[in-house]
């Protein structure tokens, strides 16, 4: 699929709806542009990407805890509100 958007006088550009439909964009969310191996840039939804994010710097902490269950882990959070 090519979109195509012009970028107004301010460099404001207007992101077609099919776009943030795709990406689950709605008014106020923020944008990232990543620039791939290829030089070329990728939009991406930042609320998404920082939590893909966090979600990979978490990976194993819970294990690593000796935290085997979603029962345990409840409990750990329980105990720490």
């Amino acid at each position: 699929m090519i979109e195509v958007a012009k970028i107004s006088s301010q460099g404001q550009v207007t992101i077609p709806a099919e776009i943030r439909r795709s990406l689950g964009l709605n008014g106020g969310d923020k944008i990232a542009f990543i620039t791939n191996e290829a030089g070329e840039f990728v939009l991406a939804n930042a609320s998404l990407l920082a939590l893909a994010k966090a979600q990979k710097a978490f990976e194993g902490a819970a294990k690593e805890a000796g935290i085997n269950s979603e029962e345990e882990l409840l409990k750990v959070i329980k105990e720490v509100r």
